[in-house]
């Protein structure tokens, strides 16, 4: 007889009370973790994609993301472990700020952005002592605790706006190797220094210019150093005249209104309604004149060209006699600008007095420049001192206000090329008019070269 095979049936089991709650926690906690996570998931992915955003809406952020960074010896934009730095004859790192052209030297991690001035501003003695802190540089560049500090600060408005302050170190050039020095600084504005031209590729780089400009730095003799006009490294005495090229930082907020960086197409850092008068030009008797100072609602300007007297460019000696700047002397500078040209002006009457600084930078006084303002004259036309902010590079061989000696026949002349050497007074040389004006005389007008203020 066959036996049948018999399936068991599985016997169905319910859960017990304790098991049925382990289940449905751990459902519960399962179904959390995942919708904790992928919301972490979201949340960080809508984070980064708004930091790609806002960072692509800086300055810094559309740098980066527009200029893939190269390597080795190529020309462009750089990585290191500080953030990007331009290397080589790069022509594209141009900003136009405050009405006046910079060339962008580094992108730190932070997004700040640290740039230079395209040309010298001034050529003034580096000072009587070769140390950064105590020079004429850092006192004419930066707001200090001595007296008249901070010209270059002064032609800015809203620093703490725009700025932060600039990292730099007093390096040391040993032959063809920078020693770092040990301790770092900070201000508001600075020099190129050694490492940063090195490091952009130096002569052959889009920093050298063909000027002569400070560096910031000494050699191992503690002496000075200078750009020449090919593009090296040279020793100097601090008593030496050369360039003052103003380093400085922008925020990292900073944003772009257009622009691709190149020099005929730079990028315009959005001031919003900031208004700043320096380097603006205004239109006087058909003659285009340039603003370099604005101080109690009062405007100083330079003709933005040479001194022309009846129609023709007038080149004259500072004086037979004196080299200081004197309204008495009938043969004298001074006397024909307040008295012949000013009568020739037909926008005279809205010329005010003002104080020209003569004080005298010699090796009888010193080369402190706050030595300009032990002397003064009162009038309505003067000329330009060594330490007046002047962006305008294109002058040449032009007298200045400040004497090299008293009882000498000596005055200070500065060359296109940034270089400061002092003249015979009886040499004859291009001559640059310095004028004031009141804000309020302005009535129309853009204050650009091609569409000038324009008086009342």
């Amino acid at each position: 007889m066959s036996r049948k095979k018999r399936k068991k049936k599985k016997e169905k089991k319910s859960l017990g009370k304790y098991e049925f709650i382990f289940n449905f926690f751990s459902l519960v906690i399962l179904i959390g973790i995942g919708i904790y996570f992928g919301y972490r998931s979201l949340y960080y992915y809508s984070k980064q994609n708004q930091k790609i955003e806002q960072e692509a809406s800086t300055l810094s952020g559309m740098i980066i993301q527009n200029n893939p960074s190269v390597t080795g010896s190529e020309v462009g934009l750089h990585k290191d472990s500080f953030g990007y730095f331009y290397k080589g004859n790069v022509v594209n790192n141009y900003i136009l700020f405050q009405n006046r052209i910079f060339r962008i030297l580094r992108i730190n991690n932070d997004n700040t952005i640290k740039v230079i001035s395209e040309d010298f501003v001034a050529s003034f003695p580096y000072g009587e002592d070769s140390d950064y802190q105590k020079s004429n540089v850092h006192n004419w560049l930066d707001k200090t605790e001595n007296n008249y500090s901070g010209v270059y600060a002064n032609t800015f408005v809203d620093l703490d706006k725009y700025f932060v302050k600039t990292t730099y170190r007093e390096d040391i050039l040993n032959g063809s190797e920078v020693e770092e020095a040990k301790e770092e600084k900070k201000s508001m504005f600075s020099i190129l220094t050694i490492k940063d031209y090195i490091l952009a590729g130096g002569k052959n780089s889009f920093l050298n210019n063909g000027k002569m400009f400070f560096l910031l730095g000494k050699n191992k003799d503690d002496e000075n150093l200078y750009v020449d006009n090919d593009g090296s490294i040279q020793k100097c005495d601090s008593l030496s005249g050369f360039g003052i090229r103003p380093v400085f930082t922008l925020k990292s907020n900073i944003s772009s209104l257009t622009g691709d960086g190149t020099k005929d197409n730079p990028y315009i850092i959005n001031i919003g309604n900031t208004k700043n008068y320096i380097d603006t030009y205004v239109l006087l008797g058909g003659e285009k004149w340039r603003v370099y100072e604005d101080k109690n609602n009062v405007l100083r300007l330079y003709i933005f060209g040479y001194l022309l007297y009846n129609g023709v460019e007038y080149v004259r000696n500072y004086s037979d006699s004196n080299s200081i700047f004197d309204l008495t002397d009938k043969k004298n500078i001074a006397y024909f600008l307040n008295t012949s040209y000013l009568s020739s002006l037909s926008f005279k009457d809205y010329l005010l007095d003002n104080d020209f600084y003569i004080g005298e930078i010699s090796d009888d006084v010193g080369y402190q420049y706050q030595n300009i303002y032990l002397n003064k004259v009162t009038c309505k036309v003067g000329l330009l001192n060594i330490f007046d902010y002047n962006s305008n590079n294109y002058f040449n061989d032009y007298f200045h206000l400040n004497t090299t000696s008293l009882v000498g026949s000596m005055q200070y002349n500065v060359y296109s090329n940034g270089l400061l050497e002092e003249a015979d007074i009886r040499e004859e040389k291009h001559i640059v008019p310095s004028i004031s004006i009141s804000k309020n005389v302005i009535k129309g007008g853009a204050g650009t070269l091609d569409n000038p203020y324009v008086l009342e």
